[in-house]
C-alpha cells in the first residue's frame, strides 16, 4: 500500500506542470512546493528559535484564556470576552494542527536519496527501486485478475456457483453450452429458473444444508452428471458450487457394455447346458480309468463356466435395472436358522468352524428381500470359507441399532493389502492372494450393486496376516420389535 501511494504521489509530481514553466517547479501543487523548497522556507524556520516562538505563542494564549476566564467568573459574562476567548482557542487549535500534521512530501524529503528527482534529474536508486516495486505490483494484480476468467473460460467442465440468497452468482461459457443456449443463463436468476426439472433444486438445496449430492438430468438429448458442493470458504456455508459434465458418449458405452454381457451370458447358456448333459452321460457310460478323468475334468470346467454365466447375467440385470426387489417382514431368527442351514455343510467340507453372534432383540423383525439377503451373505460367508485355512473360524454377526442392519463376516484368512483394498469390488478384479483359488471376480461386485440396490453399503476392513472383516450396513426401515408370529 505504501509503495502504490509513493507512486501516485510522484505521477501526481511529474505530472503538474504550469502554463508559464513546463517544469515542476511552476506548479502550484502541494506536492511540487513541498519537494522544491527546503524545511527552513516551507515551515518557517527549525530548531530551538522555532521551537521558544510556538512555546511563548502558546504560554501567552493559555495566559489570556486563563485570566478571561477569572474576569468571567468574578464580574460575570460578556458577549466581548465570550467571543475573545473562542477566537483564541480556535486560533491556539489552528496552530497546533499546522505544527503536528505533515504532509507526505514532507516526509519523502527524509527517504534515503533526501528529496524525489526533479524534472530532467537522474532518478535516485530508492526511487528506480520504488517504481520496479510498483510496476511488479500492478503486473501481478492484473494478472491474478486475469487467471481466474481465464481459467473458468477454458474448463470444457461446468461450473455454477449460487450465492447465500440462492441466486446465480458466477458461471462459465461451458455451463451455457452444456444447459443449452436456448435458454440463457444470467446473473440473480432463481434456482428454479436456471434448472428446469424438479430434483435439481431439491438437490441444490440438500447442498446448501451442508450435504453433497450427485445426480443426472437430460438436456436437448444429452445426459448430463451434476455435482453440488456446499461452498464455504469461511467455515460456514455461504453458498453451492455445482459442476456439470457431458456424460453422453460414457452412458451408450455403458449401456452397450450391459447389452452385450446380457446377450453374451443369455447365449451362452443353452450350449453350456449341452455341454453339461453330455459331460453327465459320459460320466453314467462304463469308462477307462483316464477317459473317466477328461470326463470329471470336463464336468468341472463346465461347472465353472456355469458359474460365470450365472454372475454375468445377474449382474447384468441389477446393473440394467431389470432386477426388482421384494421385500417382507422377516423374522430375524427364523431366516438365520435357514441360512445357517444351508451353509454348515459348507464349512464342515472345508474344516472350518462357522459361527453366528446375534446382537438383537428376541423376536426381531426385519424388512428385506430374503432372496437377495440370502445371495449377500452367501457371496460373503463363501468367500471367507474358500480363504479360511482348515481348522480355521469364521464368524457372522448381526446388531440391529438406529443406524441400520449391520452384517460382519470375519475370517482368518490371508488378508487383503491396503492397496488392493479399493477395487476388490470391481467386476472381474481378484486380488493377487485370490488368484490360486477358484471364482469369477464378480462375487463382490453382485454384493456391492445389491446393498446399493437395497439403500446400503459394503466395506472392508483388512490386514495381510490377519483376515478380513467384511461389513454391510443395510437400512433398518422397521426397528426391532417383539412380535408373536404363528406358529
Amino acid at each position: 500500500m505504501i509503495s502504490f501511494q509513493l507512486y501516485r504521489v510522484r505521477r501526481s509530481y511529474w505530472s503538474v506542470k504550469s502554463p508559464g514553466h513546463p517544469g515542476p517547479r511552476a506548479s502550484a501543487g502541494v506536492c511540487s512546493e513541498g519537494m522544491d523548497q527546503p524545511e527552513t522556507q516551507r515551515g518557517g524556520g527549525s530548531g530551538a528559535p522555532v521551537f521558544l516562538g510556538r512555546a511563548l505563542i502558546c504560554l501567552v494564549s493559555m495566559l489570556f484564556l486563563g485570566f478571561g476566564l477569572g474576569m468571567s467568573v468574578q464580574r460575570g459574562t460578556s458577549l466581548l470576552w465570550t467571543l475573545g476567548l473562542v477566537v483564541t482557542l480556535v486560533f491556539v487549535l489552528i496552530l497546533m494542527a499546522r505544527w503536528q500534521v505533515r504532509s507526505l512530501p514532507d516526509s519523502l524529503g527524509q527517504l534515503p536519496g533526501r528529496n524525489a528527482p526533479q524534472f530532467g534529474e537522474e532518478p535516485s536508486p530508492v526511487w528506480s527501486a520504488l517504481e520496479r516495486e510498483n510496476l511488479e505490483l500492478r503486473e501481478r494484480v492484473a494478472r491474478e485478475d486475469s487467471l481466474l476468467p481465464g481459467i473458468m473460460a477454458r474448463l470444457e467442465e461446468g461450473v455454477i456457483l449460487f450465492g447465500p440468497a440462492g441466486r446465480l452468482e458466477q458461471f462459465n461459457p461451458a455451463a451455457q453450452r452444456h444447459l443449452g443456449l436456448g435458454a440463457p443463463l444470467a446473473k440473480g436468476m432463481a434456482i428454479g429458473e436456471v434448472f428446469g426439472d424438479l430434483e435439481s433444486p431439491e438437490a441444490v438445496q440438500k447442498a446448501y444444508r451442508g450435504t453433497s449430492c450427485e445426480w443426472r438430468v437430460t438436456r436437448a438429448g444429452r445426459t448430463l452428471r451434476l455435482r453440488a458442493i456446499p461452498f464455504a470458504p469461511l467455515g460456514s456455508v455461504s453458498g453451492v458450487l455445482l459442476t456439470l459434465d457431458d456424460v453422453t458418449s460414457q452412458e451408450a458405452l455403458e449401456t452397450t457394455r450391459q447389452k452385450f454381457i446380457s446377450n453374451v451370458s443369455h447365449e451362452l447358456k443353452t450350449p453350456v447346458t449341452a455341454l453339461r448333459i453330455a459331460a453327465e452321460n459320459l460320466q453314467e457310460e462304463e469308462l477307462p480309468e483316464s477317459a473317466r478323468s477328461t470326463a470329471q475334468s470336463i464336468m468341472r470346467s463346465v461347472d465353472r463356466l456355469t458359474l460365470l454365466v450365472g454372475d454375468l447375467s445377474e449382474l447384468s440385470r441389477i446393473e440394467s435395472g431389470a432386477l426388482h426387489l421384494s421385500p417382507v417382514r422377516l423374522e430375524l431368527s427364523a431366516f438365520l436358522e435357514a441360512f445357517m442351514g444351508d451353509l454348515q455343510p459348507r464349512a464342515s467340507a472345508s474344516g472350518v468352524q462357522l459361527v453366528l453372534d446375534v446382537e438383537a432383540p428376541a423376536g426381531s423383525v426385519i424388512l428385506a428381500d430374503p432372496l437377495r439377503l440370502h445371495q449377500i451373505l452367501e457371496n460373503l460367508v463363501s468367500n471367507a470359507l474358500k480363504f479360511s485355512p482348515p481348522g480355521g473360524r469364521v464368524e457372522l454377526s448381526i446388531c440391529l441399532t438406529t443406524q441400520g442392519q449391520i452384517w460382519e463376516v470375519r475370517d482368518q484368512g490371508p488378508g487383503i493389502p491396503e492397496a488392493e483394498q479399493g477395487r476388490i469390488f470391481e467386476r472381474f478384479y481378484r486380488a493377487q492372494s485370490a488368484k490360486a483359488k477358484p471364482g469369477t471376480g464378480l462375487g463382490l461386485a453382485i454384493v456391492k450393486h445389491l446393498c446399493r440396490l437395497m439403500g446400503g453399503e459394503v466395506s472392508v476392513l483388512s490386514r495381510p496376516g490377519e483376515g478380513a472383516i467384511f461389513r454391510v450396513i443395510l437400512p433398518l426401515e422397521m426397528g426391532p420389535q417383539d412380535v408373536a408370529l404363528p406358529e
